[in-house]
């Protein structure tokens, strides 16, 4: 269950904001996994901000968040969208780094994908 406050949409395992024009941010909150059932919601929560546009999602991996295995092939296969333009993973994290590196290898999703160390470069690209 979430709760909308426009453009933010907050759960409590993310929130979903809208940066600007069909930019969004989707914040995993530290600690928190994200499973099947949730990647549902994010993608219910970037249509109540975005309607049927393209749009670009900056994501921010909090230091002990995840994603679980079945997350990641519905979010890679289900919600597969040319709708969704670009996607930006922003994390310091190692792990995070390693673990979508592999993902992107073994489901080589539709939608361009990069990791960043910083929001000004994830943004720039996403911009772009």
């Amino acid at each position: 269950m979430f709760f909308v406050e426009m453009p933010l949409i907050e759960h409590n395992k993310f929130s979903i904001d809208l940066i600007d024009n069909n930019f969004i941010s989707l914040v995993i909150n530290e600690g928190e996994t994200i499973e099947a059932e949730d990647i549902h919601e994010i993608y219910a929560g970037y249509k109540l901000l975005v309607g049927e546009n393209d749009y670009v999602v900056a994501v921010y991996a909090n230091p002990f968040s995840s994603m679980s295995k079945k997350a990641r092939e519905i979010a890679a296969n289900e919600y597969s969208s040319p709708k969704r333009r670009k996607v930006a993973l922003i994390s310091n994290n190692l792990s995070h780094v390693i673990i979508l590196s592999f993902f992107m290898n073994v489901n080589r999703p539709k939608t361009p994908i990069k990791i960043f160390k910083n929001e000004a470069d994830a943004h720039a690209w996403l911009r772009t």
